[in-house]
């Protein structure tokens, strides 16, 4: 699972992939901020646009109001009211008619003068009268007289608010309790709710919008759009926005909907006005630009895909294709092609490839042949290697025999004799099954044996039964038990001692071939090691034992053949390896 991961991080197409992700990815990510940019830009633009709304609407009453305190403060000093204030006593009927006619007409034009003043009145204790824009004279009422005398305003415009209604005052600069020993006249504005609710009425520009006017005794006057239960919600934060800024926005949330809303608090008047709208429209614009991004992101998606299916056809697909046939080629089957019906580069790579193959195979056969008649020409040349001095020893021991008269030994002998030069000389196969190879090593050794009688001993371990029926090279124990014969124990006078031996393997069997003859060094069993290197050529000591290695090599593979070790009693041990798995 790692070496596939692995394998795919450093693939070609991943790297194409993650190339491409990186040269989409910022247009990608510009087109991402262009759209929050957009949404920004347009929820500015709208906030901007209520802000302006809002301080419009604020500075038009706050200018509407100065102007109403204006005219207020200079009919505070009109004639006729000061008449009325001061000489009332010395006024004769049709005078004092007259001034208070001339006094409504001058509190008519002031009313008539604004359209947020519903009615203006004279507060004259002296004369025990009050003097109305819309009823004319009137009875004076104390507690009304004593409230505007007496009360405190938070705001330059003097806004108060007596039972439920908006007034403004305007009074001489005096102390109350003078005004009120000597009663002293006053003005009073009342100005209408109702021309306010509707004025606020302009604000609402949307569906579910809205706007409230936070009076200073943190009463509310609701346009009519407004519900009761969310303004209240409002007026909790904005009371507590106002600590911190004197306008700003906010955020609130009511019946699982969300408002945005923008605040300004007048000086003037110490009130506060709000105007909210639903936050779907901040957004509504906006939809324009997340559907073009939308339609931008999935563009990008498809273009993705269609990038990966096009890499992944014409240039992942190829390449996996050679990567499977080089790993076949790995395992040994080199009769592999590969077929692209496009004419493209890998068209061209891959026709190259089956023909570099084609020749391969070709050159394999040849080499292939080459090898086979070398092996051939090498068992021959072991078939021709029966070593002089042997014939003539055993034809000695045999005349011997013959002169002792002993023919039951003859009889053995020659018939050991027959057999071994049989199977040296007429037989064709070039593999034989492991026994009959054995077998053969033992009527050598039997021969042998005889020639050096009471000097020598043989032993000859068991085959595993797994390994009797293997097909291995004619003449490979043979030639090395003759060499240990010759330059091992032959010049022995007694003890001379010679075992071969078999050892199973999970990958196939080895045959040990152990002497107890002259001591022989590391550093001469290193040189013999050497001699077996592929391309030596100073070899002629151990011809035969060379080409045995060879031959093992060239049938079972690079892991089989001979090596050279010290033995347990400081004699030559050989080695013979057949591994089955590279077995060809």
């Amino acid at each position: 699972m790692k070496s596939a991961f692995i394998l795919w991080r450093k693939s070609i197409f991943t790297r194409l992939i993650v190339t491409f992700l990186l040269i989409v990815s910022p247009i990608y990510l510009v087109a991402f901020l262009i759209y929050n940019w957009g949404i920004n830009s347009v929820k500015e633009e709208l906030e901007g646009t209520m802000k302006s709304q809002l301080s419009f609407y604020s500075s038009n009453l706050d200018t509407e109001i100065q102007r109403v305190n204006s005219l207020l403060f200079n009919t505070l000093y009109d004639s006729n009211l000061t008449d009325l204030a001061n000489l009332i006593s010395k006024l004769s009927d049709y005078d004092t008619y007259q001034s208070i006619n001339n006094l409504q007409q001058r509190l008519l034009v002031l009313q008539n003068s604004n359209i947020y003043v519903s009615n203006v009145t004279a507060h004259i204790p002296s004369a025990d009268m009050i003097v109305t824009s819309n009823d004319g004279r009137g009875p004076l009422e104390q507690e009304p007289l004593h409230y505007f005398n007496s009360a405190k305003s938070n705001s330059k415009s003097q806004l108060l608010l007596y039972k439920g209604d908006i007034y403004l005052r305007a009074l001489l600069p005096l102390d109350i309790n003078y005004r009120i020993e000597k009663k002293v006249h006053l003005l009073t504005v009342k100005l209408s709710i109702e021309r306010i609710r509707a004025a606020l009425g302009q604000l609402e520009t949307r569906r579910d919008s809205g706007a409230v006017l936070l009076l200073p005794d943190n009463k509310m006057i609701l346009s009519d759009a407004v519900d009761i239960e969310f303004a209240s919600s409002l007026k909790n934060v904005l009371i507590s926005r106002l600590k911190e800024a004197p306008s700003g926005t906010i955020v609130l949330e009511n019946d699982k909907l969300q408002y945005f809303a923008v605040y300004m608090k007048s000086d003037y008047l110490n009130t506060a006005l709000v105007q909210y709208v639903p936050m779907e429209a901040l957004t509504e614009k906006a939809e324009q630009f997340k559907t073009l991004f939308l339609f931008f992101s999935l563009s990008a998606v498809l273009v993705i895909a269609l990038y990966m299916l096009s890499a992944f056809k014409f240039i992942q697909q190829p390449m996996l294709k050679l990567i499977r046939v080089l790993r076949q080629m790995e395992m040994g089957n080199l009769n592999v092609e590969i077929t692209h019906r496009r004419t493209d580069e890998f068209g061209f790579l891959f026709q190259r490839f089956n023909g570099m193959m084609k020749n391969l195979n070709q050159l394999i056969d040849q080499v292939y042949k080459q090898q086979i008649l070398t092996q051939q020409a090498e068992l021959r040349q072991l078939q021709s290697q029966i070593n002089p001095h042997f014939l003539y020893n055993t034809y000695f021991v045999l005349y011997n025999m013959a002169m002792s008269e002993d023919y039951d030994n003859v009889k053995l002998f020659t018939h050991q004799l027959g057999s071994y030069l049989k199977y040296i000389t007429r037989n064709a196969a070039e593999d034989v099954p492991l026994h009959i190879e054995v077998d053969h090593a033992r009527t050598y050794c039997d021969i042998q044996s005889l020639r050096f009688y009471n000097r020598i001993e043989v032993e000859f371990g068991h085959i595993p039964p797994s390994c009797r029926d293997k097909l291995v090279p004619r003449l490979i124990l043979q030639p090395v038990i003759e060499n240990a014969f010759e330059h091992g124990i032959s010049d022995m006078k007694s003890g001379g001692w010679l075992v071969v031996r078999f050892e199973k393997e999970n990958d196939g069997f080895v045959i040990i071939v152990e002497d107890n003859g002259p001591s022989i060094s590391e550093a001469r069993v290193h040189e013999l090691n050497r001699l077996l290197t592929p391309g030596r050529d100073d070899v002629s000591e151990i011809t035969a034992i060379v080409n045995i290695h060879r031959r093992l090599r060239l049938k079972f593979g690079e892991e089989s053949g001979l090596s050279f070790e010290v033995g347990d009693k400081g004699g030559l041990r050989v080695n013979i390896f057949v591994r089955e798995q590279g077995a060809n």
